[in-house]
């Protein structure tokens, strides 16, 4: 859904919008299908330009950085986003930004589109590393089995080359 700013320059406007988002869209090495995202709030006019406050909720199936196996995850999140067009920005990308102008987006058209919106407010709370346990031994770096299923990788553990040095000095032990 999209919201045009131009027709509601003095009323707030309520939306509340079901979503799916693709996970091409957000982080395919995190993020397994579809994400069901729920999008709720108002955008209200102020002083030239608008707030948008609300909350979104979303339910995925993400991928644990170690084993690979998918993990469902649960974000609720509130947002407030203050929004401007664009002839209000400095014109020379020289110029710096007033601190006030520092958490303004700044729309290029007077439209404010829901998906969007969601999309970032889902990529803002996805978890940095995502683990289906804390104590996920993850993958065989030889044979790729998953090392938390009970047989699953049968390779003989790589020894420490920092101690190949003291393996050598048992070849030349007493019967040598």
């Amino acid at each position: 859904m999209k919201i045009d700013l131009t027709t509601n320059e003095r009323e707030p406007v309520a939306f509340d919008e079901a979503l799916e988002l693709d996970a091409e869209r957000l982080d395919t090495d995190r993020v397994v299908g579809s994400v069901a995202v729920r999008i709720e709030g108002t955008v209200r006019p102020v002083a030239g330009r608008f707030v948008v406050a609300g909350r979104a909720n979303a339910r995925a199936t993400l991928s644990c950085s170690r084993c690979l196996e998918p993990v469902e995850w649960l974000m609720e999140t509130a947002f407030e986003v203050e929004l401007a067009h664009a002839d209000s920005a400095p014109l020379d990308a020289e110029l710096a930004l007033d601190e006030d102008e520092m958490d303004v987006v700044f729309l290029d058209d007077s439209i404010l589109d829901l998906e969007e919106l969601a999309a970032e407010q889902v990529l803002l709370e996805l978890p940095i590393r995502v683990l289906c346990d804390d104590n996920c031994a993850g993958l065989c770096p030889r044979c790729g089995a998953n090392r938390n299923i009970d047989g699953a990788c049968r390779c003989e553990p790589e020894p420490d080359p920092r101690w190949a040095a003291l393996g050598e000095l048992t070849k030349f032990g007493p019967d040598n």
